[in-house]
Formats: C-alpha cells, sequence, structure tokens
C-alpha cells in the first residue's frame, strides 16, 4: 500500500475506534481522545491476568473477541500466540481490521475477522479458550440471551468490559401481594439511543440495558459461570473506572 493509499485510509471517515501506525508518521486519528485512556485501562488491566494465566503464552489456542471493531484486541491475543478470531456486526469495522492485519503482515490462517451477529452464534461447546467481550454487554437488548451464548462456547474464562449504572443501594419493588416488598441489589436501567445508525459506537438496535455491578454478577452465575471477578482499576485508569461507572469482569466456567 502506497503512502497515499495508507493517508487515504487513515482519513477515511469515521474517525477510529483504534490509532493504529500505518507508519512513514501516519496514525488512525481517535472518534474521540478519551478512547486513548479507555483502550490503555482496558489492556493494563486484562492481559496481565491473562499473561498470569498462560506464562507460556496462549500457543496457539482458540480465542474469540466479540465486537472487536477494528481488531486491536483481537492482535493482542495473537501477540500471544493465540488463534484468533474477531467479530463485529459492521462491515466497516471488519474492513479496516482485515487492512491493518494485511498492512501489519499477521498471518490471516491464525488471524481472521468475520462480520457477524453474535447473538446467532453457532460454535459448538467449548471452542474458544479464552473471549473478549469488551464494550458490548450495556449495548444488546438480550444481554442475558448473549451471556448464555458466552457460557456455552467459552472453555476457559471470558472477559467483559462494560458501562455501570450508579445504582448501588437496592431497588425496592412489590412482590404479588401488597404485604410483599423486595429489596434488590441487582438492577437493570434502560437507555434509547437515537443515533445508531450514524454513531459507529451506539447500539446495533436502539436500546441499551444498562447494567450495575451487581447485575453483572448475578446474570453471569445465572448464565453458569462459576466463578466471578472485578478487576480493580489499574492507577492512572481512565476516571470511567476509577468512578466504577465502568467495569471489567472475568468470569470463569
Amino acid at each position: 500500500m502506497t503512502r497515499e493509499e495508507r493517508q487515504a485510509l487513515a482519513d477515511s471517515a469515521p474517525r477510529w475506534m483504534y490509532e493504529f501506525d500505518l507508519g512513514d508518521g501516519i496514525k488512525t486519528p481517535l472518534l474521540t481522545e478519551e478512547l486513548r485512556s479507555v483502550h490503555e485501562t482496558r489492556e493494563k488491566a486484562i492481559f496481565p491476568l491473562i499473561d498470569r494465566l498462560y506464562p507460556k503464552g496462549l500457543e496457539r489456542r482458540q480465542c474469540l473477541d466479540v465486537a472487536c471493531n477494528e481488531g486491536y484486541f483481537s492482535q493482542l491475543l495473537y501477540q500471544r500466540g493465540a488463534a484468533v478470531k474477531g467479530i463485529d456486526i459492521r462491515d466497516l469495522n471488519i474492513q479496516r481490521a482485515r487492512t491493518v492485519q494485511e498492512l501489519y503482515r499477521m498471518d490471516s490462517e491464525r488471524l481472521r475477522f468475520e462480520v457477524a451477529d453474535f447473538l446467532l452464534n453457532q460454535d459448538t461447546p467449548d471452542s474458544y479458550e479464552v473471549v473478549l467481550f469488551l464494550g458490548l454487554l450495556y449495548h444488546l437488548e438480550n444481554p442475558m440471551g448473549a451471556l448464555r451464548i458466552l457460557y456455552r462456547i467459552t472453555q476457559t474464562l471470558v472477559v467483559i468490559d462494560t458501562q455501570l449504572t450508579r445504582q448501588n443501594t437496592p431497588v425496592e419493588t412489590g412482590w404479588g401481594q401488597t404485604s410483599v416488598t423486595l429489596e434488590l441489589p441487582a438492577s437493570v436501567a434502560l437507555l434509547q439511543q437515537e443515533d445508531s445508525e450514524i454513531n459507529n459506537l451506539a447500539s446495533w438496535k436502539n436500546l441499551s440495558f444498562i447494567p450495575n455491578a451487581a447485575a453483572v454478577r448475578q446474570m453471569l452465575f445465572a448464565a453458569g459461570f462459576s466463578s466471578v471477578l472485578q478487576i480493580a482499576a489499574p492507577p492512572g485508569s481512565n476516571p470511567q473506572y476509577l468512578n466504577n461507572d465502568r467495569g471489567i469482569f472475568v468470569a470463569f466456567k
């Protein structure tokens, strides 16, 4: 690819989810500058744990990156020896992921990108050693269905990054008769997004279900996972993680 072609790629609309170095001083511009610290936080939180669990690397183990966007975190798994499939529902994201992969000369047999709707997944049980599920849970109209799919296809662990509500006190609700009131620590908020057609980071459909931290844990246990931990935000993390407005969870099968 010529310098002019790489510059045209970087300049193409919309702006990018990830900053990739295309050579000759050309870098893909981020959609928003805050994304840089979000990605840095994710990388610093997730990959030291994976490296501790797999000290010899992922050694061609099958891994899946759901909603991979342009493929940056798929590349991080690939660099650790994994055989990686990255999927995304948007054609443009997969086109970009494949183009960057080609520029970086990453093995197309060991790193594959596909356009796919995760909720239609037909993979066999225990297909993937590690699954990344970053920034998607709260964008789905059927989050519980997605978690049940994750449980089916995951062999060892799934990493989930999600937006969280600030609901930390139990929600009170009546339950079946006037004398019964429940206090529920787990709750989910509803957001209707009107810009899904033009916003590359919006829900594919226009409803988002945003959980609090208690709901994430409860939903993962309900899906079948045996243990769940929330990774503490590393020093210098994006403020969303420090304020518990976003969280990174690891669920073990």
